[in-house]
């Protein structure tokens, strides 16, 4: 049994992530293969198009032998906890070989010199990355720039410079980074591999030919399109799942939906109360206050906060953490106690189960395949379920179908079987 392990959102499933797993399969000799998956809110800060089980469902329709779920407090986070969480996950199943992860730049050597760098992190880079900050660019920005002056002065020629300047630029090498910082932190057996990415930008609303990226995917549906157009972008086991759950109204599910309910959070709080949220901070709490009270929709709350320093992404994941009442504390909590703290499975077929049941075995973590016959051993899990079931209790809301949305999904939703 060789098994490849994949750090995915899904949202929702398409060809290029049908690429992705083929190409990793291939790279990796796998015989198996295991997804993490974030849940109903992810990295970017915002809610899925469509419900966790029936994402799940599409990946193993087209291949995933295996989806569990990533804890929400790391599903909707810097990228750095986003890739910890992710690979801890993987490391505790105490049976992957491989991960395999695509990237714009398509091979592991300076993804690897940068990730061993931050990890590291010798005093005289730390001392550049503070004058970079002290000029006022974003962390990511200025953590760009003191990786290229750091390895400058080291020797770095203008060949590589110029590659790596590039490399860091990139939304997926960035993540690619930190799944190698988290296999080096965690000290894990788990070999890298990554998978040049496939003709769509992650951020491409373009959608020529057969690849198109999920940014794409959800505008097409957000402007009100039919979704007989994305036939060919997707395939057909994911496609037929997407266009079942929007016929059924299910989905599509966006931020939009809870612009009322993040705006009277945003309201309640007070700037002192707003510090308690993480990356809320160096007098950012005052500015959110005061947009809060002018703005009379996400648009302009986030236009009304959006600066060089303060980017899109970043804001978008307070509004969710506001939502969903995570705290800096409960992040730091959770850190400090091994990170994530149960395998959550949600769908999987014949060869899934034959990962669950060498898992029983090998697992350093307990899995859950039935809710409500779980019981947590410790308050650090207790609080990461409550945290996941506050999730899906408060994403229902806004999913228009209320014969589905009123159910106590978490505990009446069982891991999907494919056959």
């Amino acid at each position: 049994m060789r098994v490849l392990g994949l750090i995915t959102e899904y949202n929702p499933f398409h060809n290029g992530h049908l690429y992705h797993l083929e190409q990793s399969r291939e790279a990796a000799g796998a015989t198996h293969s295991v997804a993490v998956m974030s849940g109903n809110f992810l990295q970017r800060g915002e809610p899925t198009l469509l419900h966790k089980w029936a994402r799940a469902e599409m990946a193993v329709a087209c291949g995933v032998d295996l989806v569990v779920e990533l804890p929400t407090v790391y599903a909707c986070s810097t990228a750095e906890l986003f890739a910890y969480g992710s690979i801890k996950l993987l490391d505790s199943m105490g049976l992957v070989d491989y991960v395999c992860f695509g990237s714009e730049a398509g091979e592991l050597e300076y993804l690897k010199l940068v990730a061993k760098l931050l990890v590291e992190a010798p005093e005289e880079f730390e001392l550049v990355l503070k004058e970079e900050l002290r000029q006022g660019y974003t962390f990511p920005d200025a953590r760009g720039r003191a990786i290229v002056a750091y390895l400058k002065s080291k020797g770095l020629t203008t060949k590589e410079e110029e590659c790596i300047s590039n490399i860091i630029k990139s939304p997926n090498n960035i993540l690619s980074i930190e799944y190698l910082k988290a296999l080096y932190r965690i000290n894990s057996s788990i070999n890298p591999y990554t998978i040049l990415r496939k003709k769509a930008d992650y951020h491409s609303m373009e959608m020529v030919g057969d690849i198109a990226s999920a940014t794409a995917i959800r505008q097409h549906l957000a402007l009100d399109k039919p979704v007989e157009a994305l036939k060919g972008v997707m395939p057909s086991p994911a496609y037929d799942i997407l266009s079942k759950a929007i016929a059924a109204n299910l989905a599509p599910v966006f931020s939009q939906h809870f612009q009322k309910q993040l705006l009277a959070l945003f309201r309640r709080e007070t700037p002192l109360s707003l510090t308690r949220y993480f990356d809320v901070n160096e007098g950012l709490e005052n500015k959110i206050f005061q947009c809060s009270q002018r703005s009379e929709n996400l648009q302009e709350f986030y236009s009304c906060l959006k600066t060089k320093r303060y980017t899109l992404t970043r804001l978008q994941r307070i509004a969710m953490h506001v939502l969903l009442n995570i705290s800096r504390a409960d992040i730091e909590y959770f850190n400090s106690n091994s990170g994530p703290q149960y395998i959550r499975v949600l769908a999987f077929n014949d060869k899934g189960r034959q990962l669950l049941k060498h898992m029983k075995k090998t697992a350093a973590l307990p899995i859950i395949t039935k809710l409500p016959q779980f019981r947590p051993q410790s308050e650090a899990a207790q609080q990461m379920l409550d945290t996941d079931i506050r999730a899906t209790n408060i994403y229902r809301l806004a999913v228009p179908n209320i014969e589905f949305s009123a159910q106590q999904l978490e505990y009446v939703m069982s891991p999907v079987y494919v056959f």
